[in-house]
């Protein structure tokens, strides 16, 4: 202990020094900063605000609607008169229709985990528009690509539903009918064709790997490595069944991953008082993040810190270090 203390007076005192002050970025003054939720005013507790997981809830829903929405108008304009486009993965591997049912089984057991560990956080409210804003993020893009790509089925095998027109009300029963099967075949079966860049299940399964892992107890931490061994299990049973392309794969996990990635990025930017300097920032979406950060408690953020003040002596000796780099 009484190390650890010297070795904090010897950080602070060196981030002070007149001389060495101009290597450390200045906190970001701009943004408000509840450092603990905890904290009591007049004798009361101060609450977590819950209007911004609501509004993060409206835009999951808005979302998934929009896709929904892409996906029955988007059949009527898929090109049917094609065969499959050439893939790498074709090419090596033979068609398994049944395989499909092994991706979306691995994706049930992914996501249920992922709204237990959500649902009983400790910081729920926090977690859950966190996740919220990530899904809506990404399936926003899906609706985009949807829209704006349409290429033939990835195999001759898949039944697609005969076209007809694109009237409003077409498109509203088609909305209606396949809503709440939520993409699960097994919930199911496909009739529309379309919806191929990009992956819809992709995206599913690498969030909720993504939210397992970062927000699980660290004692059910062993479980995430399985978890990570599934999800490429998932991907690889879809491309084997053709649901999608390869490049629809990819393009569902880059996706997802990076935009979960560089939310939580700027969240622990945002804590770490350094968000207005921060490259990420520069996002269209980060307004969004003092939205939904700035009554997060700040013990909530330590495992996504770059730097820590307490952690050891390290610190002391590799600033020492980058200070005669910069000399």
């Amino acid at each position: 202990m009484k190390k650890d203390a010297e070795n904090e007076n010897l950080l602070h005192a060196y981030e002070h020094d007149e001389q060495s002050s101009k290597y450390f970025i200045k906190p970001d003054s701009r943004y408000s900063i509840d450092d603990d939720i905890s904290v009591k005013i007049d004798g009361k507790q101060l609450e977590v605000r819950k209007w911004p997981t609501l509004l993060a809830t409206a835009m999951v829903g808005v979302g998934w609607l929009s896709n929904e929405v892409a996906l029955a108008w988007v059949h009527e304009r898929v090109p049917d008169d094609y065969h499959p486009l050439p893939d790498l993965f074709f090419s090596h591997f033979p068609e398994i229709r049944g395989a499909i049912r092994i991706a979306e089984y691995i994706m049930m057991i992914l996501l249920i985990s992922a709204l237990l560990v959500m649902f009983t956080h400790q910081h729920r409210w926090i977690v859950i528009r966190r996740v919220f804003f990530c899904i809506a993020m990404a399936y926003s893009f899906r609706a985009l690509c949807v829209t704006i790509f349409q290429v033939p089925v990835p195999s001759i095998n898949t039944y697609c539903a005969p076209k007809s027109n694109s009237s409003l009300e077409l498109v509203a029963g088609r909305v209606v009918k396949m809503f709440w099967s939520a993409g699960i075949e097994q919930l199911r079966p496909r009739e529309l064709c379309g919806d191929l860049i990009v992956s819809g299940h992709t995206l599913t399964i690498f969030t909720a790997f993504l939210v397992f892992k970062t927000y699980a107890p660290q004692r059910l931490q062993p479980l995430s490595h399985i978890y990570h061994v599934l999800a490429f299990t998932a991907l690889f049973s879809i491309l084997l069944a053709r649901k999608h392309y390869m490049i629809d794969i990819v393009l569902g996990y880059t996706v997802s991953t990076r935009i979960f990635m560089e939310y939580h990025a700027l969240a622990a930017s945002y804590h770490n008082r350094t968000f207005e300097t921060n490259p990420l920032a520069w996002s269209f979406w980060s307004f969004f993040i003092p939205i939904f950060e700035c009554d997060a408690p700040a013990n909530m953020h330590n495992h996504l810190l770059l730097y820590n003040r307490s952690t050891s002596s390290k610190n002391v000796s590799t600033l020492k270090k980058s200070r005669r780099s910069f000399e």
